[in-house]
């Protein structure tokens, strides 16, 4: 091999690195933040209620040995989704551990099955939060997350498991947000 051929090599191997390396800052420098998102101080001893724009969260806190819990039921806003909805065929449900600046500490997700919007009034959730390090309780609170995509039973039946058509189906979704 001559050594413009090597040069050339070598200087991709070390523009890949670079790019690698650089990758690898950005990623230690970014985190998860909630800080947008409504929350509710962390507290064992009281049902706690938290309203989203489609979603309203009823919940306790659980202090586990190795995690904090969270119980309890999460109800869609029928009143604020379209006329034609009364189906939510994809749903995911997040439950955040946040500080007081609202930096995520730990996460978790459950996806449910579809089901009607009736059935929506009361999706039970229960959620392990266990970040890395333990903080006093005081200085935490809890927010959520969802991603639904609503629509009517009557497009899923037309749809015969295609695509649903476009006007039927209504997305919805309040998250954390990845922050650099």
């Amino acid at each position: 091999m001559n050594v413009l051929a090597r040069i050339s090599r070598l200087r991709r191997v070390f523009s890949a690195l670079a790019v690698l390396a650089g990758l690898v800052l950005a990623a230690g420098c970014a985190e998860l933040t909630a800080r947008h998102l409504e929350s509710r101080n962390w507290n064992p001893s009281a049902e706690q209620t938290l309203t989203m724009r489609h979603w309203r969260f009823t919940f306790v806190s659980v202090p586990t040995r190795q995690s904090y819990g969270i119980k309890g039921a999460a109800t869609a806003l029928a009143d604020t989704l379209p006329a034609w909805v009364d189906r939510v065929q994809e749903l995911t449900l997040t439950a955040y551990l946040r500080d007081a600046e609202g930096v995520v500490l730990a996460t978790d997700q459950k996806t449910y099955l579809p089901m009607s919007l009736s059935d929506a009034s009361a999706v039970s959730f229960d959620f392990f939060l266990a970040p890395e390090s333990r903080r006093p309780d005081t200085s935490l609170s809890v927010s959520f997350g969802y991603r639904a995509v609503f629509t009517s039973a009557s497009a899923v039946r037309a749809a015969a498991g295609g695509k649903l058509p476009a006007q039927f189906v209504f997305f919805a979704g309040e998250s954390a947000l990845m922050r650099e």
